[in-house]
């Protein structure tokens, strides 16, 4: 296949998943690996909620989540082999409201321990600041991920406990908040992956929510490696618990520039 035609079919697809896609909220297993010692990532994350019974808050406004768009613009880069940093910007676009800019996001560290397969299992770490703006939320938070991965055969498993904890604003006093995020994929193709991905948000360690008011997520996924630098990732969510929204349309495209 010509380099030509595989770009004209990189583009297609990414006009395809624009449309068909694009909650606050992104959703994303994190894997053992990082970047390369001066490489660097830019990545465009895109969610639609296009089935939701849930509302939030926005600038001093109510919005229904039906129909929500969020949009995440990422720039990582390696600062070793097992070292990677980034930093986001996110923005909501509601039904009836003008897009806009929420929060930052910063990557303290993304690092993984080791090399790959000398441990039985690969594992790492990932440790988020997250910075709202002003009238959109009151808090910023530290988000603190373990990164668990095994491989066997063509299968990938991951596994990333998540730790939330509000540091600063009127919520400070909360306690830390536990999520539990899963990834099973396969991978005997080189260009094409297929997953499914397991997401949960439980409330604080000390005092769980109910049930009830749980959220638990399940994506079928599919990654597609388009070209050398071009990695797409998208998949459907179909809500688990009356609170999770229904469904969920996510992708993520990254294009990698090698040192």
């Amino acid at each position: 296949m010509s380099d030509r035609r595989i770009i004209k079919i990189f583009f297609l697809l990414f006009i395809l998943s624009f449309s068909a896609t694009s909650f606050g909220q992104f959703y994303k297993v994190y894997g053992y690996g990082t970047l390369e010692a001066g490489e660097l990532e830019l990545v465009y994350w895109n969610t639609l909620i296009p089935s939701s019974d849930g509302q939030i808050g926005f600038f001093g406004n109510v919005v229904d989540r039906k129909g929500l768009m969020a949009h995440s613009l990422e720039v990582e880069y390696g600062l070793s082999h097992k070292w990677t940093v980034a930093a986001y910007a996110d923005f909501i676009d509601p039904v009836g409201e003008k897009i806009r800019y929420v929060q930052a996001k910063a990557i303290m560290t993304h690092y993984r321990f080791f090399e790959k397969g000398s441990r039985p299992l690969d594992i790492g770490i990932y440790l988020e600041y997250k910075l709202p703006r002003k009238g959109y939320k009151g808090s910023e938070e530290l988000e603190a991920k373990i990164i668990l991965e095994k491989d066997a055969g063509f299968w990938t498993f991951v596994f990333n406990p998540t730790f939330e904890k509000k540091m600063s604003g009127e919520d400070v006093a909360e306690g830390m908040e536990f999520a539990f995020n899963a990834g099973l994929y396969y991978r005997e193709l080189p260009w094409l992956h297929a997953g499914i991905e397991y997401y949960s948000k439980y409330g604080e360690i000390r005092n769980a929510r109910p049930p009830a008011v749980q959220e638990h997520v399940l994506f079928p996924t599919i990654d597609l490696m388009i070209y050398p630098r071009y990695h797409l990732h998208t998949g459907l969510g179909i809500g688990l618990s009356k609170a999770a929204d229904n469904l969920i349309w996510k992708t993520i495209l990254a294009v990698e520039f090698p040192p």
